[in-house]
């Protein structure tokens, strides 16, 4: 139950990944994708946009397109599937979506991604003073400090969270009261496996910032994965309706099962399944949860519906198992 929590690392450590070469084409179809790429913050198009599409199945093969200048992109003859899509754009921080689930001759709506600026983005000042100095978030630093967080942020993309952290630690007490710094602090230090010292980073930056509503999810579901439950799921539910995209409902419904708590998990999932009807994974975790509280026919309408969506798919043959132990 714990491996798809890899959905949440991927979403809080926005590591950049190089895709893998693929030695067929078996991904190839008569199918198609499309959507268009915008910045978060404005809404406007983002320009320069690459995506890399990779199926999930087979020789993990798929298309690398680049978004024309109004954002929007396209890719044809593309096979059924469980797709993943990783979007890099100059300024932005890695957008990984996914997977998204296709069926044989299914349309489905644009896929609007939402870039966030990167992290930290030293800017020179105005005036340069005797001494050569620079502004991070309008806070004159000296340079020493500017290459401490460029070098972090770098260190960061690589996965090398020990050695972020040493970066962003240099420059933190010059600038502890940067939001975007406590936000890259903390995505190292979960990284590095030091879950504590996260949530207090990420709590600083929700506190300072309660309409940032990525670092409300993120700290939420790390409440969860520590245990913290109800202080979890206090900042999760007080969200805006429609905050919560699938893949952290789900995290917080498998939080929950992880913790022995499958009633309250099986909320989460259904309020993923009400998001997206075609996707199996809702329906899987839901009839994990019910064998889980004791109620085995509750979970068998669920699970035969993972064999109906993915009737290839490992969840499937574990559906199947399930299924013959349920009267």
């Amino acid at each position: 139950m714990k491996k798809a929590l890899s959905t949440l690392a991927a979403a809080l450590l926005a590591a950049v990944i190089a895709a893998p070469a693929f030695a067929s084409e078996d991904w190839r179809g008569n199918n198609r994708l499309v959507g268009y790429v915008v910045d978060k913050s404005t809404g406007k198009p983002v320009t320069g946009a690459k995506l890399k599409l990779r199926i999930l199945r087979g020789a993990h093969g798929g298309p690398d397109i680049a978004a024309e200048g109004n954002g929007k992109w396209a890719v044809l003859g593309i096979a059924a599937g469980s797709w993943d899509i990783d979007v890099e754009a100059p300024g932005y921080e890695l957008r990984q979506i996914g997977p998204i689930s296709l069926t044989e001759g299914q349309r489905l709506p644009p896929i609007k991604i939402e870039m966030d600026p990167q992290v930290v983005q030293p800017q020179p000042a105005e005036t340069a003073p005797p001494q050569e100095q620079v502004k991070i978030g309008g806070v004159a630093v000296s340079k020493d400090i500017a290459d401490a967080v460029e070098t972090g942020n770098k260190l960061l993309g690589d996965q090398k969270y020990k050695e972020a952290i040493e970066q962003y630690e240099k420059a933190y007490p010059t600038l502890s009261s940067n939001v975007s710094l406590k936000f890259a602090l903390a995505r190292a230090y979960y990284g590095a496996g030091q879950v504590k010292k996260a949530i207090v980073l990420l709590d600083e930056a929700y506190k300072a910032d309660p309409t940032n509503t990525q670092a409300a999810v993120l700290l939420g579901n790390l409440l969860l994965e520590d245990g913290q439950l109800d202080a979890g799921k206090k900042i999760i539910d007080a969200l805006p309706a429609g905050t919560l995209d699938m893949n952290s409902l789900l995290n917080t419904g498998i939080a929950l099962m992880n913790k022995k708590q499958p009633a309250a998990a099986i909320e989460y999932f259904s309020r993923a399944i009400a998001l997206d009807a075609n996707r199996y994974e809702g329906y899987y975790y839901r009839g994990l949860a019910s064998i889980q509280a004791g109620k085995t026919k509750a979970a068998k309408p669920d699970l035969e519906k993972v064999i109906q969506l993915a009737p290839d798919s490992a969840e499937a043959k574990e559906a199947k198992e399930y299924l013959k132990s349920i009267k």
